[in-house]
This record gives structure tokens, C-alpha cells and sequence, in this order.
């Protein structure tokens, strides 16, 4: 590992001055009490860092502060995909296609510049190119007003998302991105520099991971996105991602850029784009430009447990939800299960087990991905139990399922002051990886260092804090996992470990125990006691499945068949680029 990659990945936010890497604050003291910025730097050329703060003056070579974090057992890099090459290449366009670009106000010489073309059916091919030249991606769509029933936009699976026209840019003038291509050929016609496009829609954050390094070299990020909920949300997230960059976004009142071109012309492109105005420093809000909240579409994350749904309205973006119980009572059981709901609704995940081993951590997974129907038993005669298992071929299906889309916290590394490495590990998994939901499990088992009882619940209250700022920040979903103080007798909210103002801090609080009556007909009862934004507070009856470790609602049964048993599509559907006379 070499000292820029590491610092994305532990020293965010940082600036790098020459052949310094200078983060906000030090890894090891991490400021100090008064919270001191930039006293730490790291030579990418002689390899050493050192912190000038005397109280701290850690020192040393690289190789040392990477045994610091367990670098070397660390998993954060998924194992390097192989994508495949396209397997066409444009053939130039013909009349009609090219009719159709001078519709749209786009001209001859700009689709050269990007290298338009068209397929063997006449099709418009948009050529995706990664910095290096390299052709790594086609696009495709009608040459034509689409028509009901016409398939927006299609591209080649398979191969490596990139950003349009990325091979074009200068890296000494600002970066300007756009939705779709169109809006990012508009931007070009009205003499915008380095004017590029994501693959596939405002929720597809694919090329990120993929384009990483390219977007690190430039300083000013210019987002220029669609007027549509999408839209707005894919700038939001953006800026989130990139925040260690400046970013400015372009206001315009047309529903993206290749419809202000088409309505006024490339002058009010361009000054709309001149006019971006920078997102204001970290901390301050003009009130009076905040977007309303929409009520009616806040994102939320659904369940398999539909009375929870109905009762809380989902778990919000933003938000941490604190799950209590005595312990063995199912916590870490139901929410396995709710990560797995989360990857099936669409969403990516990222969970720390303070208990559980990886590959001990993945059975578990798999026994609840797979179900009671496609789990497999044998009996043990040495132990004299039965053992249940998730065959090989079912397993193989269930990992491709949830491949890149769930990732798990490595606890091998632990170490002192745990909490900063897991936020910086789920910051790295909401900014590179897109995921959108996480667990903490749980709040007890994170090695805060050796400290007094008081300094120990502190630690935990402000590791909580950082939770919800961390969630706010993303736009993410966290739960954690706290266990109550005492084990006897109904439990309240101030009854959780730690200092008493953890509840107050979190969004929802829910309880979860085993029932022990045998004339009720449900094995374990899941409570809400706080629910900040609908008010609803209740009780949920729940079953238990041993074989396959689901947990469902009695009079629903156990009916979740997860997304491993479908079949892929071939194409992959991609947001429209506008609904004009074209």
C-alpha cells in the first residue's frame, strides 16, 4: 500500500502541500483535548510522518503506522473484478442519427470529439472511455423520440462503468458532471471544459469505485444535475462523497442541461454554469436555502416485518435506530436478517460484529439467505446433534447475490480507540462503496481503551454521537446494538449501558425479548419505545425459525424468497435523459 491510498482510506479529511499528506487530525492523539488541527503530516517521498504536537511527537516510518492500523490484514479493497471489453465499436453515424443530434442542439464536430456513433442496428452508441484511453463501455438508445413501451436506455453488461468523456479532460480545469450524456454533449457545445457524465442514472454510484483516482485530481468539481427528485438527490450524495473537494452546483430552471440548451441556447448554458455557486463551508447553512423536506417521499429502508414498516414508516435515512434486549434474546439474530431485507430492497450494507468471526459471522448470513427449504442437515454422532448447512452450489449462488453489496467490518484488526477505525471504515463504505445501511454490533464489544468507568460511558455516548452525525452526514441508516444495564423486569430506555443520554440521541429505540408465557402464540416480542419522526410506539409479535435462524410475523409465516433465486437481466434499465420533441 502506498501513502495516498492509505490516507484515503484513514487520514480523511486531509490536504496534501507538496509532497506532504496533512490530515485534519492526527491518528494517534487525534488533536488532543483541544482538538488541534494539522499538527501531523506524512512524506509521501520519504516515507515517514510525524506529529508536532509535544504532547503526542509520534514519529516514525510508514511501514510502522501501517502495522498501526493492520494494514496488513485489512480487507477494505474488494478482490479485483474483471470486466469484460465491449464488444462492439461505433460505426459512424448515419444521416438519421445524425438528424437527431442536431435536434437536440448537439453538433457534428462535438460528436466526433466523443466519438458518437452508431450500432449494427442503427442504434446510437455512446463510447465510454477511461482516462487512459482505454475503450471500456457502451451505451445505448434510439436515435428518436422514445415511444410507450420503449426501453430508455441500455448499455453492455459487465463491463467497467466509467464516466463519459473522462478521456477528454484536463486536470488543471475543473471537473463539470452531468446526469446523462446529452446534458454532458450540451455542456460541451456551450464551451464548458471537461464536461463528463455518469453510465447509468442518478442512483448508480458504480463508477465511483472505478474512478476513484481520476476524480482525486481535480479541486474544483463542478455538478451540474437534472431538476427532479433523482436529480437533486444524486448532487446531495455527490457532495457528500466528494467533500473534501470544492463543489459548486450549477442552478438552472430546465429540466437538465440539453434542455437549456435546447430552449435557450449554449450563452445561458454557460452562464448558468459560470453562476455555480460553491457549497458553504462545513458547519454553516443558509436557513432560508435549505430544501423543504419532502414528507411524502423521504427515503426509508423496508423490512420483511411488515407491522414495523407500517408502525415506524421504515428506517429513515439519517437516522440510528438503538436496539436493546437482555442478551441471547434475538437482537443479533433479527438484524442479520434486516441487512439481508435491506440488500433485497435495493440497498448496500455494512456491519461490524464485535462477536462473531468473519466466516462464522457469513454461515449465519447464509442460513438466513438460503431458508428453511434450501437448507441441507446431517447428523453429528461425535457431538450427537443435528447440524444444518447451506449446500455449496445454493451458497455459490447467495455470495454472487450479495457480492459488493455487503460488507463486513474485519474485528481481527482490533485495537485501542476502535471506534475512530470502524467510522473510518464505514465512511470509506458509504463514500466508495455506495452502501446505505449499517450495523454496529454492538456498542459494548469496541475496544475503547483502558479507562475509569465514567470515561468508559462518556466514550460511548460520544461514539454514539459520532454515529449520528456520521448517519446525517451520508444520508445512511445505522443501527446499534446496546445492552441494557439490568436483567430483571421490564426495560425502559434509561435502563441501556452507558450514559443516559444515548436515547436521547438516537432516532428509534426497540426492544427485543424472548417470550416466556407458554399460552402466547409467538416466540419473541419486538417493542418500540421511541419513534422520533412518526410518534408510534407499540408491540410486534414475531416467530422463530432454528433450522434457517429467520425471525417473521406469525400470521405472514416465513414466505421471503431473496433475490439469489432470479435470473440476472442481460441489460441493465438506465434513467432517461429528457422528454422532449426528440
Amino acid at each position: 500500500m502506498e501513502p495516498l491510498e492509505f490516507a484515503r482510506l484513514y487520514l480523511q479529511p486531509y490536504k496534501e502541500k507538496g509532497a506532504e499528506i496533512v490530515p485534519q487530525y492526527c491518528p494517534f492523539c487525534h488533536g488532543g483535548s483541544h482538538r488541534d488541527k494539522y499538527s501531523f503530516a506524512l512524506n509521501i517521498e520519504k516515507k515517514t510522518y510525524n506529529c508536532k504536537r509535544g504532547s503526542c511527537g509520534a514519529q516514525g516510518h510508514f511501514t510502522q503506522l501501517c502495522r498501526e492500523f493492520g494494514v496488513q490484514t485489512m480487507e477494505y479493497t474488494p478482490p479485483k473484478k474483471t470486466y469484460k471489453k465491449p464488444e462492439k465499436q461505433p460505426k459512424p453515424l448515419h444521416d438519421a442519427a445524425m438528424k437527431y443530434m442536431f435536434l437536440r442542439g448537439i453538433s457534428q464536430e462535438t460528436a466526433e470529439v466523443y466519438r458518437i456513433g452508431t450500432d449494427e442496428n442503427g442504434n446510437l452508441m455512446f463510447p465510454y472511455f477511461a482516462d487512459t484511453g482505454e475503450h471500456v463501455f457502451n451505451k445505448y438508445r434510439y436515435p428518436r423520440k422514445l415511444e410507450k413501451g420503449d426501453r430508455k436506455a441500455w448499455r453492455e453488461a459487465d463491463t467497467m462503468p466509467a464516466l463519459f468523456g473522462m478521456n477528454l479532460c484536463d486536470t488543471s480545469k475543473p471537473l463539470t458532471i452531468f446526469e446523462g450524456e446529452f446534458d454532458a454533449l450540451a455542456g460541451h457545445e456551450a464551451g464548458i471544459p471537461n464536461c463528463v457524465s455518469v453510465p447509468s442514472g442518478a442512483e448508480d454510484f458504480t463508477w465511483l469505485d472505478t474512478c476513484w483516482e481520476f476524480v482525486q485530481r481535480f479541486e474544483n468539481i463542478y455538478l451540474f444535475g437534472d431538476n427532479d427528485a433523482p436529480g437533486v438527490q444524486m448532487i446531495r450524495r455527490l457532495a457528500a462523497k466528494l467533500s473534501d473537494k470544492k463543489i459548486f452546483v450549477v442552478a438552472h430552471k430546465c429540466k437538465d442541461a440539453n434542455e437549456l440548451l435546447y430552449r435557450e441556447g449554449p450563452e445561458v448554458v454557460r452562464a448558468a454554469w459560470e453562476a455555480a455557486k460553491e457549497i458553504p463551508v462545513a458547519g454553516l447553512l443558509n436557513l432560508a436555502e435549505v430544501a423543504p423536506l419532502d414528507v411524502e417521499n423521504m427515503e426509508s429502508v423496508n423490512t420483511s416485518i411488515s407491522p414495523l414498516n407500517k408502525m415506524i414508516g421504515g428506517f429513515y435515512y439519517g437516522d440510528v435506530t438503538t436496539w436493546t434486549g437482555k442478551r441471547g434474546e434475538g437482537k443479533s439474530t433479527l438484524l442479520s436478517l434486516l441487512m439481508l431485507d435491506a440488500i433485497e430492497d435495493g440497498k448496500k450494507v455494512c456491519a461490524y460484529s464485535g462477536e462473531l468471526r468473519a466466516d462464522r459471522f457469513q454461515y449465519w448470513t447464509d442460513l438466513q439467505a438460503a431458508g428453511k427449504d434450501s437448507i441441507q442437515e446431517y447428523y453429528d454422532y461425535a457431538k450427537d446433534r443435528q447440524t444444518y448447512y447451506v449446500p455449496k452450489d445454493t451458497r455459490s449462488k447467495i455470495h454472487e447475490w450479495y457480492n459488493g453489496k455487503y460488507w463486513l467490518y474485519d474485528n481481527a484488526i482490533s485495537q485501542t480507540d476502535e471506534e475512530i477505525t470502524i467510522l473510518k471504515a464505514f465512511e470509506m463504505a458509504a463514500r466508495r462503496y455506495d452502501c446505505r445501511v449499517f450495523l454496529v454490533d454492538n456498542l459494548m464489544t469496541a475496544d475503547y481503551g483502558k479507562m475509569s468507568d465514567s470515561d468508559f460511558y462518556r466514550q460511548q455516548s460520544r461514539f454514539v454521537g459520532q454515529l449520528v452525525s456520521f448517519a446525517n452526514k451520508h444520508n445512511v441508516h445505522v443501527h446499534l446494538v446496546a445492552h441494557p444495564r439490568k436483567t430483571r423486569g421490564p426495560l425502559e430506555n434509561d435502563d441501556i449501558s452507558g450514559s443516559g443520554d444515548i436515547t436521547n440521541r438516537v432516532a428509534n429505540v426497540i426492544t427485543l425479548s424472548k417470550n416466556t408465557k407458554a399460552e402466547i402464540a409467538f416466540d419473541l416480542s419486538l417493542e418500540v419505545t421511541k419513534n422520533r419522526w412518526e410518534g408510534n410506539c407499540g408491540t410486534v409479535g414475531l416467530n422463530y425459525c432454528k433450522i434457517s435462524h429467520r425471525i417473521y410475523v406469525p400470521n405472514v409465516g416465513d414466505i421471503v424468497r431473496y433475490g439469489w433465486t432470479d435470473q440476472p437481466d442481460r441489460f441493465i434499465e438506465v434513467d432517461p435523459s429528457g422528454d422532449m420533441p426528440w
